[in-house]
C-alpha cells in the first residue's frame, strides 16, 4: 500500500470515516482498510465528532498516516464527511462507517467496477450483519407513498417476496446479483470524487440519518446510476454510534425521513407520506416508551404483587375466607406504598433492584411505619394478627426472590445483563486492583467496564476524568468507584455535582476510614472496602426543597425589590448588583447558601452562593484544605434549617 501526502496530486481512493465514541470498532475498521489498500494508493481521513473515549489519541498513536480531523463538537454525519471531502484527492471516495470491517479485496473490486461502469456515479456493496445475514439497508428504494405505507404497516416483512409490498428493502430481488437501485447504505458509499464534490457532498441540514438517501437522490438527478454490487462484502456492526442515545437516534431517523420527503417529493405526495411517517413515529415511540417503563419497573411491580399476595395469604390464614381481601383494600395499598417507599429510600428500587440486604432493611423500616399506622390510628386499624403475618411474609418474599435471583446468577457468571456496570476512576495500581477484584467476583453484582483517568495510557481507559458524565450517559454506568489516592478531592466533588441528576451510585475506596466523604453503607469485597459517597445536599428530597426555597424566595424578592433596585441602578448602588444575583438564583446558576464565589468555577464544590458556611466562618485568604473541609461538612450535613440559620446569621451580621 502506498500512502502519500500533500506532495502527491491524486490517489486511487480517498477513504473518509466519521467516528463518534467507537474507538475499538474504529481500530478494527482502520486495520481492515489498511489490509485492503495494499496495491492501491489511498489517503484515509478520520473525522472525529468529539469522542470522549480516547479515539483521537488512539489514531495518533496507532495510525500516524491517517489524516485526523478532531472536532470540538459533534457536527453530525454529513457535515463531518464534507470536512474531509473538501480536501480529498482520490479519483474515488469511499464514505465508510467506523463500525465496519471490509474484505481484503473490497477496495480493488469496487474500484474496478467503477472503471468498467462509467454510468455509475455511486455504488454500494453487499453488507452483512454480524450473524452473517444480509443487512437490508444495503439496497433500498426512496420512501414514496407506495413504498412507505407497506413498510410502516409491516407488510414488507410479512411478504418479503412480493414486488409491490417489499419495495423499500427490495427483498424480492436476488442479493447476489448486481442492479441499479434508488439508494444504498450510508455505511458504505463508493463514489466518483469529482461528481460528489460538484454536488457539494452531503446536505448538512441532515444531522444524522437521511443524508445518504438524499445524496443518492441527487446523484440520480445528475444523470448517474446508483448501483448495488454484491461482488464483495463487508460486515457492519449496525448502530454502535447511536447506542448512547437510542431514543434520540430513533427520533432523528424519523425526522430525517420527514425532511427527505418534504425536500424531494411534490406537495401532493409528501403531505400524505409525512402523515403516514408521523403516525409511525408516534406509535413506535409510544410502544418503545411504555416498553422501557415496564422494563424499568419490573422489580417494584413484582414487589407490589408479592405484597398483595402476602396480605391475601395472611387473610386466608386468619379468616379462612379470601373475600376479606376486598374488605382490606383501602389499607393494603397504603401498606404497599409504605413498603415500596421504604425500600426506595434505601436506594433499592433505583440502582440496586436485586440487593436483598437493603430490601430486607427496607421491609423492616416499612413494617415499623405500617405498624405505627395500625396501632396508633384506630380508624384504619384492622386485625393486628393479619398485619403481623403479612409483614413476616413480605419480609420473606421481597428479599427472598432477590436472594434466589443472586443464587441463580452466581451459577451463570457469564450472564452480565443484570450486573451493575461499574466505572473505576483511576487507572493506577490501586485502580487495577479494584478492577481485578470486581472481575473475579461477578456474584457481587458488579461488571467492570473500564477506567476513567487523566489520560489514555491504560488500554482499559474509556474516558478522561472530565468526561465522566458523558461516558455515564453513553455507557449507562450504574456505579462509579474512586480508587484511593488517584483523584483529587476537588475532582471528586465536582463529578458528584455534575452527576447529581443521573441515576448512578458513587463509592470511594478510602485509604483509611477516618477520611470518608460519604456515609451510610460500607461494603466489603475480598480485601477492598467501599463506602457510598452520599451527601444530603444531593438527595432528591433535599435537592427539591433547596431548589424550591431558592425559587420562591428569589421570586418574592425580585418583586419586592424591583423599584428600589431600579433607583439604585441609577446611582450604581450595590443593591443593583445584588438584585442581579437574584435572577441568577431564580435561573438556578446561583443559590442563596452555597460555595464561595471567590473560587474559580473549576475549584468550586457547589453552586456559588450569596452566603455560606465558609463565608461566615472564615475571612481573608482561605486555603484549599479549609475550603474542602467546610464545604464537605456543609454538603454532607445540609438541611433547609441550616440554610435558614446561615441566612439569618448573614442578615444579622453574627458569626
Amino acid at each position: 500500500m502506498k500512502h502519500t501526502h500533500s506532495s502527491d496530486s491524486s490517489f486511487d481512493i480517498s477513504v473518509i470515516i466519521v467516528s463518534y465514541n467507537v474507538r475499538d470498532f474504529l481500530r478494527q475498521c482502520l486495520q481492515s482498510v489498511h489490509e485492503a489498500s495494499r496495491n492501491l494508493s489511498t489517503e484515509i481521513f478520520v473525522v472525529d465528532n468529539r469522542s470522549v473515549d480516547g479515539t483521537p489519541d488512539m489514531i495518533r498513536k496507532n495510525f500516524p498516516d491517517v489524516h485526523l480531523i478532531a472536532n470540538s463538537e459533534n457536527l453530525g454525519f454529513g457535515k463531518a464527511n464534507n470536512q474531509a471531502l473538501k480536501t480529498a484527492r482520490g479519483k474515488y471516495t469511499l464514505f465508510l462507517n467506523p463500525d465496519t470491517i471490509i474484505r481484503e479485496d473490497t477496495l480493488t473490486v469496487m474500484r474496478q467496477f467503477m472503471e468498467d461502469h462509467p454510468e455509475t456515479g455511486l455504488a454500494g456493496c453487499k453488507i452483512l450483519n454480524t450473524d452473517g445475514t444480509l443487512q437490508l439497508a444495503c439496497r433500498r428504494s426512496f420512501p414514496r407513498p407506495s413504498v412507505a405505507i407497506p413498510k410502516m404497516l409491516g407488510l414488507s416483512a410479512l411478504f418479503p417476496g412480493n414486488s409491490f409490498l417489499a419495495k423499500y428493502n427490495l427483498t424480492y430481488l436476488d442479493p447476489d446479483q448486481s442492479y441499479p437501485v434508488d439508494a444504498v447504505s450510508g455505511s458504505f458509499m463508493f463514489c466518483r470524487t469529482e461528481l460528489i464534490q460538484s454536488l457539494k457532498g452531503f446536505d448538512e441540514r441532515f444531522f444524522m440519518y437521511g443524508e445518504d438517501l438524499d445524496l443518492c437522490y441527487r446523484v440520480r438527478e445528475a444523470g448517474y446510476q446508483v448501483t448495488y454490487v454484491p461482488d464483495t462484502t463487508i460486515v457492519h456492526y449496525k448502530g454502535e454510534s447511536s447506542k448512547s442515545a437510542p431514543f434520540d437516534s430513533l427520533i432523528a431517523f424519523y425526522r430525517a425521513m420527514d425532511q427527505f420527503v418534504r425536500k424531494h417529493f411534490g406537495p401532493g405526495k409528501w403531505l400524505f407520506t409525512v402523515l403516514v411517517l408521523r403516525l409511525g413515529i408516534f406509535l413506535h415511540l409510544l410502544f418503545k416508551f411504555f416498553g422501557r417503563i415496564l422494563y424499568q419497573l419490573r422489580a417494584p411491580l413484582f414487589d407490589l404483587f408479592l405484597i398483595a399476595l402476602a396480605h391475601a395469604l395472611a387473610l386466608v390464614i386468619r379468616f379462612r375466607d379470601p373475600s376479606w381481601f376486598f374488605t382490606y383494600q383501602p389499607i393494603i395499598p397504603l401498606y404497599a406504598a409504605v413498603y415500596l417507599g421504604a425500600i426506595l429510600a434505601l436506594g433499592t428500587l433505583r440502582n440496586r433492584k436485586f440487593d436483598y440486604t437493603r430490601t430486607f432493611a427496607g421491609v423492616v423500616l416499612g413494617g415499623l411505619i405500617n405498624g405505627s399506622i395500625t396501632f396508633f390510628i384506630p380508624p384504619i386499624a384492622h386485625s393486628r394478627l393479619v398485619f403481623l403475618i403479612a409483614f413476616l411474609l413480605t419480609l420473606l418474599f421481597l428479599p427472598g426472590w432477590r436472594l434466589v435471583y443472586h443464587i441463580f446468577l452466581r451459577k451463570r457468571t457469564d450472564d452480565t445483563s443484570t450486573l451493575r456496570k461499574t466505572l473505576v476512576v483511576g487507572a493506577g495500581s490501586k485502580g487495577e486492583q479494584i478492577a481485578k477484584t470486581l472481575t473475579a467476583h461477578p456474584e457481587t453484582g458488579y461488571l467492570f467496564v473500564g477506567f476513567a483517568d487523566r489520560n489514555f495510557n491504560h488500554p482499559m481507559t474509556i474516558s478522561r476524568i472530565e468526561d465522566i458524565p458523558e461516558i455515564v450517559r453513553m455507557k449507562h454506568i450504574d456505579e462509579i468507584i474512586f480508587a484511593p489516592g488517584e483523584t483529587r478531592s476537588t475532582d471528586m466533588m465536582q463529578i458528584m455535582n455534575r452527576l447529581q441528576t443521573m441515576p448512578v451510585n458513587i463509592k470511594i475506596v478510602p485509604e483509611n476510614l477516618d477520611t470518608i466523604y460519604g456515609k451510610t453503607h460500607l461494603e466489603n469485597i475480598e480485601d477492598i472496602s467501599m463506602v457510598d459517597m452520599q451527601f444530603n445536599i444531593y438527595q432528591p428530597v433535599s435537592a427539591f426543597i433547596k431548589r424550591t426555597f431558592d425559587v420562591i424566595v428569589s421570586f418574592i424578592l425580585l418583586i419586592l425589590l424591583a423599584l428600589p433596585a431600579a433607583v439604585s441602578a441609577i446611582f450604581k448602588s450595590p443593591l443593583a448588583r445584588g438584585y442581579g444575583k437574584l435572577f441568577l438564583i431564580l435561573k438556578g446558576d446561583w443559590t442563596f447558601v452555597g460555595d464561595d464565589p471567590a473560587f474559580a468555577d473549576h475549584k468550586r464544590y457547589y453552586k456559588p452562593g450569596l452566603t455560606g458556611l465558609l463565608q461566615l466562618e472564615k475571612s481573608g485568604k482561605i486555603s484549599e484544605e479549609e475550603h474542602e473541609r467546610y464545604m464537605t461538612f456543609y454538603m454532607r450535613n445540609y438541611s433547609i434549617m441550616m440554610d435558614v440559620e446561615l441566612l439569618v446569621r448573614t442578615i444579622s451580621g453574627t458569626r
